[in-house]
Protein backbone atom coordinates (compact mmCIF):
# COMPACT_ATOMS: atom_id res chain seq x y z
CA UNK A 1 0.00 0.00 0.00
CA UNK A 2 1.51 3.52 -0.94
CA UNK A 3 0.36 5.49 2.12
CA UNK A 4 2.98 7.22 4.62
CA UNK A 5 2.07 8.60 7.88
CA UNK A 6 1.82 12.46 6.43
CA UNK A 7 -0.83 11.32 3.90
CA UNK A 8 -3.12 9.27 6.23
CA UNK A 9 -2.84 11.94 9.35
CA UNK A 10 -3.14 14.48 6.23
CA UNK A 11 -6.10 12.50 4.94
CA UNK A 12 -7.65 12.08 9.23
CA UNK A 13 -7.66 15.71 9.68
CA UNK A 14 -9.49 16.71 5.68
CA UNK A 15 -12.02 13.91 6.52
CA UNK A 16 -12.89 14.87 10.23
CA UNK A 17 -12.96 18.93 8.92
CA UNK A 18 -15.56 17.75 6.22
CA UNK A 19 -17.91 15.63 8.18
CA UNK A 20 -18.04 18.44 11.35
CA UNK A 21 -19.79 17.90 14.03
CA UNK A 22 -20.85 14.08 13.09
CA UNK A 23 -18.13 13.41 15.97
CA UNK A 24 -20.49 14.93 18.60
CA UNK A 25 -22.95 12.78 17.07
CA UNK A 26 -21.20 9.70 16.80
CA UNK A 27 -20.36 9.83 20.49
CA UNK A 28 -23.67 10.43 21.37
CA UNK A 29 -25.00 7.16 19.62
CA UNK A 30 -21.84 5.55 21.30
CA UNK A 31 -23.49 6.33 24.59
CA UNK A 32 -26.62 5.68 23.94
CA UNK A 33 -25.92 2.38 22.86
CA UNK A 34 -24.51 1.87 26.12
CA UNK A 35 -27.01 3.49 28.19
CA UNK A 36 -29.48 0.89 26.17
CA UNK A 37 -27.73 -2.38 26.51
CA UNK A 38 -26.97 -1.59 30.63
CA UNK A 39 -30.49 -0.82 31.22
CA UNK A 40 -32.19 -3.30 28.37
CA UNK A 41 -35.05 -1.51 27.48
CA UNK A 42 -38.06 -2.70 25.29
CA UNK A 43 -36.18 -2.36 21.38
CA UNK A 44 -33.05 -2.04 22.48
CA UNK A 45 -31.59 -5.03 20.07
CA UNK A 46 -33.05 -3.12 17.37
CA UNK A 47 -31.56 0.39 18.61
CA UNK A 48 -27.70 -0.42 19.18
CA UNK A 49 -27.93 -2.66 15.69
CA UNK A 50 -29.35 0.10 13.89
CA UNK A 51 -26.60 2.69 15.18
CA UNK A 52 -23.90 -0.14 14.67
CA UNK A 53 -25.63 -0.13 11.13
CA UNK A 54 -25.37 3.33 10.68
CA UNK A 55 -21.45 3.56 12.00
CA UNK A 56 -20.53 0.37 9.45
CA UNK A 57 -22.46 2.34 6.46
CA UNK A 58 -21.36 6.01 7.21
CA UNK A 59 -17.56 4.47 6.90
CA UNK A 60 -18.13 2.24 3.96
CA UNK A 61 -19.64 5.26 2.08
CA UNK A 62 -18.33 8.53 3.65
CA UNK A 63 -14.64 7.28 4.47
CA UNK A 64 -13.80 4.39 2.08
CA UNK A 65 -15.18 4.96 -1.05
CA UNK A 66 -14.36 8.54 -1.74
CA UNK A 67 -10.82 7.52 -1.06
CA UNK A 68 -11.48 4.38 -3.88
CA UNK A 69 -10.83 7.07 -6.67
CA UNK A 70 -7.15 7.39 -5.01
CA UNK A 71 -6.30 4.00 -4.53
CA UNK A 72 -8.97 1.23 -5.92
CA UNK A 73 -8.82 -1.24 -3.98
CA UNK A 74 -10.51 0.83 -1.33
CA UNK A 75 -13.69 0.20 -3.39
CA UNK A 76 -13.85 -3.42 -1.82
CA UNK A 77 -12.62 -2.49 1.57
CA UNK A 78 -15.83 0.27 1.12
CA UNK A 79 -18.29 -2.29 -0.07
CA UNK A 80 -17.21 -4.93 2.37
CA UNK A 81 -18.11 -2.26 5.41
CA UNK A 82 -21.19 -1.50 3.77
CA UNK A 83 -22.38 -5.39 3.55
CA UNK A 84 -21.37 -5.20 7.38
CA UNK A 85 -24.03 -2.22 7.85
CA UNK A 86 -26.72 -3.98 5.93
CA UNK A 87 -26.58 -7.43 7.94
CA UNK A 88 -26.78 -5.43 11.23
CA UNK A 89 -29.47 -3.47 9.53
CA UNK A 90 -31.06 -6.40 9.00
CA UNK A 91 -30.74 -7.49 13.11
CA UNK A 92 -32.41 -4.24 13.85
CA UNK A 93 -35.22 -5.05 11.62
CA UNK A 94 -35.31 -9.07 13.01
CA UNK A 95 -33.05 -8.99 16.16
CA UNK A 96 -30.44 -12.22 16.01
CA UNK A 97 -28.21 -10.33 19.29
CA UNK A 98 -28.95 -9.67 22.37
CA UNK A 99 -27.07 -7.23 23.37
CA UNK A 100 -26.83 -7.05 27.30
CA UNK A 101 -24.37 -6.56 29.72
CA UNK A 102 -23.65 -8.69 32.28
CA UNK A 103 -21.16 -9.62 34.50
CA UNK A 104 -18.97 -11.96 33.36
CA UNK A 105 -15.76 -12.36 31.44
CA UNK A 106 -16.95 -11.63 28.20
CA UNK A 107 -18.83 -8.44 29.11
CA UNK A 108 -15.85 -7.53 31.20
CA UNK A 109 -14.15 -7.90 27.94
CA UNK A 110 -16.44 -6.57 25.71
CA UNK A 111 -16.55 -2.90 28.10
CA UNK A 112 -12.70 -2.59 27.98
CA UNK A 113 -13.01 -2.70 23.99
CA UNK A 114 -15.45 -0.61 24.05
CA UNK A 115 -13.80 2.03 26.40
CA UNK A 116 -10.44 1.49 23.97
CA UNK A 117 -12.17 2.92 21.17
CA UNK A 118 -13.59 5.40 22.87
CA UNK A 119 -10.75 7.02 24.61
CA UNK A 120 -7.09 5.41 23.64
CA UNK A 121 -7.41 6.36 19.75
CA UNK A 122 -8.26 9.88 20.30
CA UNK A 123 -6.12 9.80 23.74
CA UNK A 124 -3.28 8.42 22.17
CA UNK A 125 -3.62 10.34 19.51
CA UNK A 126 -2.79 13.10 21.34
CA UNK A 127 -0.09 11.35 23.27
CA UNK A 128 1.96 11.27 20.29
CA UNK A 129 1.50 14.78 19.42
CA UNK A 130 -1.48 14.82 17.22
CA UNK A 131 -4.47 17.51 17.79
CA UNK A 132 -7.86 17.28 16.58
CA UNK A 133 -8.33 16.69 13.78
CA UNK A 134 -5.74 14.48 13.09
CA UNK A 135 -7.08 11.44 14.99
CA UNK A 136 -9.41 8.64 14.31
CA UNK A 137 -12.98 8.88 16.11
CA UNK A 138 -15.24 5.83 17.26
CA UNK A 139 -17.83 5.45 14.83
CA UNK A 140 -16.60 7.28 11.88
CA UNK A 141 -12.98 5.62 11.59
CA UNK A 142 -12.63 1.90 10.56
CA UNK A 143 -10.44 1.32 13.45
CA UNK A 144 -12.46 1.91 16.79
CA UNK A 145 -15.35 1.00 14.98
CA UNK A 146 -14.13 -2.28 14.64
CA UNK A 147 -13.53 -2.59 18.36
CA UNK A 148 -16.52 -0.74 19.50
CA UNK A 149 -18.61 -3.22 17.20
CA UNK A 150 -16.71 -6.52 18.94
CA UNK A 151 -16.92 -5.06 22.25
CA UNK A 152 -21.13 -4.61 21.69
CA UNK A 153 -21.00 -8.67 20.44
CA UNK A 154 -19.22 -9.64 23.66
CA UNK A 155 -21.63 -8.77 25.34
CA UNK A 156 -24.41 -10.54 23.95
CA UNK A 157 -26.19 -12.93 25.94
CA UNK A 158 -27.29 -15.52 22.95
CA UNK A 159 -25.40 -17.02 20.11
CA UNK A 160 -23.72 -14.16 18.25
CA UNK A 161 -24.73 -15.25 14.19
CA UNK A 162 -20.72 -16.16 12.85
CA UNK A 163 -21.14 -13.85 9.88
CA UNK A 164 -21.24 -11.07 12.46
CA UNK A 165 -17.70 -11.31 12.91
CA UNK A 166 -16.07 -12.47 9.60
CA UNK A 167 -15.65 -8.76 8.70
CA UNK A 168 -14.58 -6.87 11.87
CA UNK A 169 -11.95 -10.58 12.06
CA UNK A 170 -10.62 -9.39 8.75
CA UNK A 171 -10.08 -5.99 9.45
CA UNK A 172 -8.80 -6.47 12.70
CA UNK A 173 -6.09 -8.42 10.98
CA UNK A 174 -5.50 -6.03 7.66
CA UNK A 175 -5.91 -2.86 9.74
CA UNK A 176 -2.36 -3.40 11.64
CA UNK A 177 -0.29 -2.29 8.60
CA UNK A 178 -1.44 1.28 9.76
CA UNK A 179 0.21 0.62 13.06
CA UNK A 180 3.06 -0.19 11.02
CA UNK A 181 2.55 3.49 9.65
CA UNK A 182 3.23 4.77 12.96
CA UNK A 183 -0.33 5.00 14.07
CA UNK A 184 0.39 3.42 17.27
CA UNK A 185 -3.07 4.27 19.28
CA UNK A 186 -4.34 1.02 16.66
CA UNK A 187 -1.92 -1.15 18.38
CA UNK A 188 -4.70 -2.76 20.38
CA UNK A 189 -6.98 -3.16 17.48
CA UNK A 190 -5.65 -7.04 16.00
CA UNK A 191 -5.03 -8.61 19.26
CA UNK A 192 -9.06 -6.72 20.76
CA UNK A 193 -10.68 -8.47 17.18
CA UNK A 194 -8.87 -11.84 17.72
CA UNK A 195 -9.40 -12.05 21.43
CA UNK A 196 -12.85 -10.80 20.69
CA UNK A 197 -13.75 -13.69 18.03
CA UNK A 198 -11.93 -16.30 20.04
CA UNK A 199 -14.24 -15.79 23.06
CA UNK A 200 -16.96 -14.85 21.22
CA UNK A 201 -16.75 -18.75 19.62
CA UNK A 202 -15.47 -20.20 22.86
CA UNK A 203 -18.82 -19.34 24.12
CA UNK A 204 -21.15 -19.82 22.16
CA UNK A 205 -20.11 -23.34 21.84
CA UNK A 206 -20.43 -23.81 24.98
CA UNK A 207 -24.01 -22.89 24.70
CA UNK A 208 -24.11 -21.16 28.34
CA UNK A 209 -28.14 -20.91 28.83
CA UNK A 210 -29.15 -17.21 28.71
CA UNK A 211 -30.33 -18.08 32.55
CA UNK A 212 -26.61 -18.39 33.59
CA UNK A 213 -26.08 -14.59 33.03
CA UNK A 214 -26.32 -12.11 35.53
CA UNK A 215 -27.13 -8.49 34.75
CA UNK A 216 -24.78 -5.93 35.88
Amino acid sequence: MPFTYASVVGFFGRYNDSIWPMQFVAYLLVFAALFIAARKIKYSDRIIAAILAFFWLWIGLRFWLPSGAGFPPFYVVGALFILQGILFLIGAAKPNVSYRFGANVFSYTGFALMLYAMVVFPVGALLMGRVYPQMGIVGLFPCPTVLLTCGFLLCSDRRVPKYLLAIPLFWGIVGMYWTTLGLFEGAGLTVGALAAVAMIVYRDRKAVPEHAYRTA
